[in-house]
C-alpha cells in the first residue's frame, strides 16, 4: 500500500515540479556547452562554477517547492481528500517526506555531478601542476591531498543527507503548527519563524551534544583512523589530517525522526484545514 502511495504522490508532484528540473536542465545544458566550446581558459573555469552555483541555487527552489506541495496536498483544498485515503497519517506523512526527499536529492546529484566535472574541467585546463601547486597550499591549512578532501565529500554529503531530512521535517511540522489556531493567524511569517528556531534549536542540541561524544575518523594522506577522541588523535599525528565527527550527524538524524512524530499527532488532532 506504501508503494502504491508513494507512486501517486510522486506523479501528482512530477506536474508541480517538473517545470522547476526543465529550467534546471536548459540552464544547465546550455552553460555546459558554451564552457565546453569556450577556448579561454577564465571562461572554462568561470562557466563551471556558474553551473555549480545556479544548481545549489536550485536545491533551495526545489526545498521550497517541496515545502508548498506539502503545504497544498494536506492542508489546501487537496487535503480533505488526502487525509480520507483509508491509510495511517503516519504512512501519509512518510509518503510525503520520501517523495519530496527524491526531488531534493535529485538536484542535490546534479549539484554534486557538476562539482566533480567543474574540478575536472578545471584539472584538464590548468594541468597537473596547477593541481600540485594547490596541494601544496592545502597542506598549509591541514588537508594532506585531494584524496582527503574526497573522502571527506563523502562524509560531508552524507551530513548533507541527514541535515536536509532534518529541514523537511522541520519545515512540516512548522506548516502543520501553521494550520492550528492561534498559530495560524500569522499566516507565512509564522510558517519561517518556527521553521528556522525548530531547525537551529535541533543543530545546536545536536551540536552540544556532539561535543561530549569526540567519535570520528582522523583522515590523513595514507590511512583513516577510527578513534573515540578525535581531538587526542589528531594531536597525536602532529596536527596533520581531516578530522570528521560522525555523531552529530547521527544526533540529528534522531532528531529527524522524532520531528515525525509530533506532526502526526497534529494533523490527527488539531489540524484545521482551509
Amino acid at each position: 500500500m506504501f508503494g502504491k502511495l508513494l507512486k501517486n504522490d510522486l506523479k501528482a508532484q512530477w506536474h508541480s515540479i517538473s517545470t522547476i528540473f526543465l529550467c534546471i536542465a536548459f540552464i544547465v545544458v546550455g552553460a555546459e556547452i558554451f564552457t565546453l566550446t569556450s577556448k579561454v581558459q577564465a571562461i572554462t573555469v568561470m562557466g563551471g562554477m556558474l553551473v555549480c552555483l545556479a544548481l545549489g541555487f536550485a536545491c533551495i527552489v526545489v526545498l521550497i517547492a517541496v515545502a508548498l506541495m506539502f503545504s497544498k496536498t494536506m492542508f489546501g483544498r487537496a487535503g480533505y481528500l488526502t487525509l480520507a485515503l483509508p491509510v495511517k497519517t503516519s504512512s501519509l506523512l512518510i509518503s510525503k517526506t520520501v517523495s519530496g526527499l527524491i526531488w531534493i536529492f535529485s538536484v542535490y546529484a546534479l549539484f554534486i555531478g557538476s562539482l566533480f566535472l567543474w574540478v575536472y574541467q578545471v584539472k584538464q585546463t590548468l594541468g597537473d601542476q596547477m593541481i600540485s601547486s594547490v596541494e601544496d597550499i592545502l597542506s598549509i591549512f591541514g588537508v594532506p591531498s585531494f584524496l582527503t578532501i574526497f573522502i571527506g565529500i563523502i562524509f560531508f554529503l552524507i551530513s548533507l543527507a541527514v541535515i536536509t531530512l532534518v529541514m523537511v521535517q522541520a519545515l512540516q511540522l512548522s506548516i502543520t503548527l501553521s494550520n492550528i489556531s492561534p498559530v495560524s493567524k500569522f499566516g507565512n511569517l509564522g510558517i519561517i519563524v518556527m521553521f528556522f528556531v525548530i531547525f537551529l534549536v535541533v543543530q545546536f542540541v545536536t551540536t552540544e551534544l556532539s561535543e561530549y561524544f569526540p567519535i570520528g575518523f582522523v583522515v590523513t594522506s595514507d590511512t583513516v583512523k577510527f578513534t573515540s577522541d578525535i581531538a587526542r588523535t589528531k594531536a597525536s599525528l602532529g596536527g596533520a589530517g581531516l578530522s570528521i565527527g560522525i555523531c552529530g550527524s547521527i544526533f540529528r538524524l534522531l532528531a529527524a525522526i522524532g520531528l515525525h512524530y509530533p506532526t502526526v499527532y497534529l494533523i490527527q488532532k488539531k489540524i484545521n484545514i482551509k
